[in-house]
């Protein structure tokens, strides 16, 4: 009898196959003294390498600036942390215990303390010390790291949830999709699932399954069948038939420009984070860089970056586009985003601390060097500046302040500089998307940050499981913001786009380019997809669709709206 159940939908397509449950299970660890703690020690040392290396070629895998390595890289840097192996080893040494029991004692201890914290997103980091742990434990026991040896034909992969280290290495093809009972559209499964094209539900309620049984989902809606009916698989097949063919054609076209019917031209940049990425977009036919996400740049560091280094990585990816607009976000940390090196301190609240265009303007010298670096990188094409989270006219006009000495500084150092390039600001706070039109005579551009946006508009956490579900950028009082910013833009010369997630998804297409975006950021493999989606609208109906979308009761309602175009 088919059953159905209701997740998140974290990374879209169709998946049915066969179950596959995946369990990372260990064998109970019997803690014991031993008598030569130096060779416990030493089994550790070799442990750590052998992780180490592990973890590295993932991040290799993944390729530099992705979020993949992002994740992977924060792996790696909690291997290196003395207060966590630091600590393994002194309760070896200490309390002269076996190595694989001193490694479960520190990590649950460690996971255990980031839980009980009243912060959302240090406590879901708990998951990232057990998988660095559970991966330390295999290798001082000498068991083997992959964990999917019993996977042995293509299926969906089920689980409570799925460690990084563990979706970073399913055997190539052998995934239909990735279902969890854990997890929240902007966990580490859904970033992962997104980014190797894996069809992915989180959050599901899922009664006891047998191996082997045919399960189906929609990573869209997050819809789940468990024994689908035959009618169901054929619609879902249909649907997983016309979304192959539907990305064939938009590869085929992913270099032509994205003109809607009634002949407007909406520009389709990509998300970057490193040199690496800017080669990839321009094959997949991104017209430039809406975002070039700079904290990639600072983490994974033993020292911090300098102007030097900074340069010739900005250098790298202008040359790159040529005469197309590079777009990049000066440092971007705080809240969600730590990068080592930057101490920021303990805050009751990060998402309301020091963050964005607040801690670079309180650290004037770094923020000195990101602008010196990219003005003198700004001759090799065409450079954009823009400053994050900025709530207000103060905060911008102390950013515009910072591009004037960062001028003055080279002139006196000799130095050559680009003087023609643009600047913006992201629309991330509700307070700047207000007073837009306030904010609009002082730049070239906004771009709209819709997962922040989002966030701080609905007073969701968007890192928090219990509540991500409701952070909605189709609300009505997100859509009202975002139309603010388009007017302000438009009646100021200035243009707008998007560059937040909200860019790449299909559904909201219509509605943004009804609102008056005229620009859509996207992650570097949905530029083709976004191109195509564009070339099936015209202006008009954007316009009459997103006007009702404005009066909509809620979110639901303005999906309803945009779920026939």
């Amino acid at each position: 009898m088919m059953q159905e159940r209701k997740g998140i939908g974290a990374s879209p397509g169709i998946a049915i196959g066969p179950v596959y449950l995946h369990s990372s299970t260990l064998p109970d660890i019997v803690p014991r003294r031993v008598e030569r703690p130096d060779e416990e020690v030493e089994s550790l040392t070799r442990a750590e390498t052998v992780v180490r290396e592990r973890l590295e070629g993932l991040q290799a895998l993944h390729g530099e600036g992705s979020e993949e390595a992002e994740v992977i890289g924060a792996h790696l840097l909690l291997l290196e942390d003395p207060e966590f192996t630091g600590e393994i080893r002194s309760l070896i040494q200490g309390e002269s215990l076996c190595a694989e029991a001193a490694t479960v004692r520190v990590t649950e201890e460690s996971a255990g303390m980031l839980e009980a914290l009243e912060d959302e997103y240090l406590a879901a980091r708990a998951a990232d010390v057990r998988d660095v742990g559970t991966q330390l434990l295999r290798a001082v026991l000498r068991l083997p790291l992959d964990t999917w040896d019993n996977l042995s034909a293509p299926s969906v992969l089920v689980a409570s949830d799925f460690f990084p280290s563990e979706t970073a290495t399913i055997p190539p093809g052998m995934a239909l999709g990735l279902c969890t009972e854990e997890g929240s559209p902007t966990s580490h499964i859904a970033v992962f699932a997104r980014g190797m094209g894996l069809p992915a539900v989180v959050g599901v309620d899922l009664p006891p399954l047998e191996p082997g049984t045919l399960l189906a989902f929609d990573g869209e809606t997050g819809t789940v069948y468990i024994d689908p009916s035959p009618e169901v698989v054929d619609r879902l097949r249909g649907q997983q038939e016309e979304q192959r063919r539907s990305r064939e054609g938009a590869a085929e076209r992913a270099h032509e420009p994205a003109v809607t019917l009634d002949g407007v031209r909406i520009e389709v940049a990509a998300n970057i984070g490193a040199e690496e990425d800017a080669v990839r977009a321009v094959e997949l036919g991104a017209e430039g860089v809406g975002l070039f996400r700079t904290e990639f740049l600072f983490l994974d560091r033993t020292r911090p970056i300098s102007e030097e280094e900074q340069y010739e990585a900005y250098r790298t990816v202008l040359e790159t586009f040529g005469d197309q607009l590079v777009v990049v976000r000066t440092l971007d940390v705080g809240g969600d985003k730590q990068v080592p090196g930057i101490e920021i301190g303990e805050e009751l609240n990060p998402f309301l601390g020091l963050r964005g265009i607040r801690l670079t303007l309180a650290r004037p010298e770094m923020m000195q060097a990101q602008l010196r670096a990219l003005l003198r990188a700004g001759s090799a094409g065409r450079l954009a500046i823009m400053a994050p989270m900025v709530a207000g006219r103060a905060e911008l006009m102390a950013f515009r302040a910072a591009l004037e000495e960062a001028e003055r500084s080279l002139v006196a150092d000799g130095l050559s500089f680009s003087t023609d390039y643009q600047v913006g600001i992201m629309i991330e706070v509700p307070s700047a998307a207000l007073v837009a039109s306030r904010l609009a005579p002082h730049i070239d551009f906004f771009s709209i940050g819709t997962n922040d946006l989002t966030q701080y508009t609905l007073a969701v956490d968007r890192t928090n499981r219990e509540v991500a579900d409701l952070a909605d950028p189709f609300d009505p009082g997100v859509l009202r913001l975002i139309a603010e910013t388009a007017s302000a833009g438009k009646a100021h010369q200035s243009w707008v786009g998007v560059c937040g997630a909200m860019a790449g998804d299909p559904l909201a297409v219509p509605v943004l380019i009804g609102l008056g975006v005229t620009e859509l950021s996207v992650a570097i493999p949905a530029v083709p997809a976004i191109k195509d989606k564009v070339r099936s609208l015209s202006l008009e109906e954007c316009r009459r669709v997103a006007a009702r979308c404005l009066e909509a009761a809620d979110a639901r309602e303005a999906r309803e709206l945009l779920s026939g175009m």
